[in-house]
């Protein structure tokens, strides 16, 4: 009787033991080699489909070796968890078939939503001009940051050169400095 309550005793230690742990399963680790802080700048902006948008012959996926618009666009993380995204764009009238450059500046703050080694999930959020808060989600590997938006505009040419947007998934690529 004696061994058979020993046994006992030692499934059920052993059953404790792992039911324990299964509740950790699903909790992010943040570990803290992941450094967020610095200056990222933009290196590739990747459409779904080549354009030619510059007129030159040469269609690429890669929207920054099609204008200078988007040069100079950077993100700078603080380590307060603070961070100012300078965003340098074109901006595309559709109606006459024109574009022009367009920067705008955001700041806001950021949080790290999970990472490991130089692995980091990054959610930034700050106000838009109606009062309504916006948050950026940034997959960092490395020295990388990758900012991806799944469906949004992005500009491309007609048939006739006129400027227009097309409709498609847009990676962004910032390397930091």
């Amino acid at each position: 009787m004696k061994r058979l309550n020993l046994l006992l005793c030692a499934v059920v230690a052993t059953g404790l033991g792992f039911t324990s742990c299964s509740s950790d399963d699903d909790t992010i680790t943040v570990n803290d080699d992941v450094q967020i802080a610095g200056t990222y700048r933009l290196t590739e902006v990747n459409t779904d489909s080549e354009t030619d948008f510059n007129q030159d012959g040469t269609a690429n996926l890669n929207q920054m070796n099609e204008s200078n618009c988007y040069d100079n666009s950077e993100i700078i993380f603080n380590a307060d968890n603070t961070f100012t995204y300078e965003i340098k764009s074109i901006l595309v009238d559709e109606t006459e078939g024109t574009s022009a450059c367009n920067e705008n500046t955001v700041s806001g703050t950021w949080v790290l939503q999970g990472g490991v080694g130089s692995t980091a999930i990054i959610d930034a959020t700050y106000e838009n001009p109606n009062g309504s808060d916006v948050t950026i989600r940034f997959n960092k590997e490395g020295n990388e940051l990758t900012q991806y938006s799944l469906l949004t505009q992005y500009p491309d040419r007609d048939m006739n050169g006129g400027a227009v947007y097309s409709w498609g998934s847009v990676e962004m690529i910032f390397t930091k400095q």
